[in-house]
């Protein structure tokens, strides 16, 4: 019996938490809202951490935040806050006040739209509403706790930051469709610059699967809803490692020992009936909190009225001369046997041409063909895998 896919929310499992590297304080966030007058008013009191400082951009007209010291990556740069707020009551209009190395600063500003999902709620910044975006960000802000008047939030390194150096963020990790407040040309400059900011919805799939992780739980469902996405999740064994070249491609490789006869990894794989496979269903891989795009064509193995979808394994190389061979004990568990001796650092290796499923009789049906670079002295040119 081959089991149907379960709805993608279902199969998906929150990313893996890093231990951050160091404590920061919560930053004070007051809001104060005064009824005098005909239209009441909204003011945010805020205070800029230690580290940070909130400066004049010199590439556009605004402000910017810099560090004022050097962070790690992966260190917690502050806890933030945010206040959901129904800004239709002031017409959009608010106050923010901040308090920066003992001096105070005020600024008005208005906000057209919601950034909450709620038609009636925005969330509102403090100090780090000066923040700006980047394709390339130093910073992302996974969601500590919310409810309906607030919400609370970690600013974690995602790579070293140097003093003086501006701290960013992605606007796309937070904003779906942008709604009224899109960036038409982007300035910041980076090597990966998309060129316009209009949320992650407007995002090609790739650009959403390489920052997915980095994302909102309530972008990643609704990414999950309107693109028929599918999630499947696989842990790597003990002594196997993924390997990612420069070029981005990934292999499988060793990081022990292996003798000829010993077992590499056992492993289960997931059954795809041919129904879903034919519904422009979009498939990822759930590895250590990263998700990797899957293309049915080329990551699994065709049985006919079913595929298989290994796991951490769809990116073992093929060879002509492999260092590993799979027998099948049924359907859908397997052993990888060296057929070699395999280093740490080797790439573990096997012959696309060589899957068929022995124990229940399933061929591979072979929809996959590719001119062989393996370079061994056997290799047999072309693969129909």
């Amino acid at each position: 019996m081959v089991i149907s896919l379960l709805q993608s929310k279902q199969l998906h499992f929150p990313a893996e938490k890093k231990p951050v590297k160091a404590a920061a304080h919560h930053p004070k966030l007051e809001v104060e809202l005064s009824n005098y007058g005909p239209q009441p008013r909204l003011v945010l009191h805020s205070t800029v951490p230690n580290g940070f400082a909130v400066v004049e951009n010199e590439v556009f007209e605004g402000k910017k935040i810099i560090a004022t010291r050097g962070f790690k990556k992966d260190d917690l740069l502050y806890i933030g806050k945010a206040a959901l707020m129904d800004l239709s009551i002031t017409d959009h209009h608010y106050k923010l006040n901040f308090l920066d190395n003992n001096d105070t600063h005020s600024v008005d500003d208005f906000a057209n739209s919601s950034k909450s999902g709620s038609t009636s709620k925005r969330q509102v910044y403090g100090w780090d509403a000066f923040m700006n975006h980047s394709c390339e960000a130093n910073a992302y802000f996974p969601l500590l706790h919310r409810t309906s008047t607030e919400m609370y939030y970690q600013a974690i390194a995602l790579r070293d930051i140097e003093a003086g150096e501006e701290v960013t963020c992605d606007y796309a990790l937070f904003d779906y469709e942008c709604n009224g407040h899109q960036i038409e040309v982007c300035a910041c400059g980076s090597k990966k610059c998309r060129g316009k900011m209009y949320g992650f919805q407007a995002l090609d799939l790739n650009e959403k699967v390489e920052i997915l992780h980095l994302v909102d739980d309530e972008i990643k469902d609704l990414f999950f809803a309107h693109e028929n996405i599918a999630v499947f999740q696989s842990l790597l064994p003990q002594g196997v490692d993924l390997s990612t070249e420069d070029d981005g491609v990934k292999s499988l490789v060793a990081t022990r020992n292996i003798e000829a006869g010993d077992v590499v990894f056992k492993n289960r794989a997931h059954l795809v009936p041919q129904h879903d496979l034919e519904c422009n269903k979009k498939f990822l891989l759930e590895m250590r909190g990263r998700f990797h795009l899957l293309d049915s064509e080329n990551h699994f193995i065709h049985r006919g009225e079913y595929a298989e979808m290994p796991g951490f394994d769809v990116f073992m190389d093929h060879s002509c001369s492999p260092n590993t061979r799979q027998v099948y004990a049924d359907r859908e568990n397997y052993v990888m046997y060296a057929s070699k001796i395999i280093r740490p650092g080797e790439k573990i290796t096997c012959d696309y041409m060589a899957l068929n499923n022995d124990a229940v009789g399933a061929a591979n049906t072979g929809t996959l063909a590719f001119e062989c670079s393996c370079g061994e002295a056997n290799c047999k040119g072309v693969i129909v895998a």
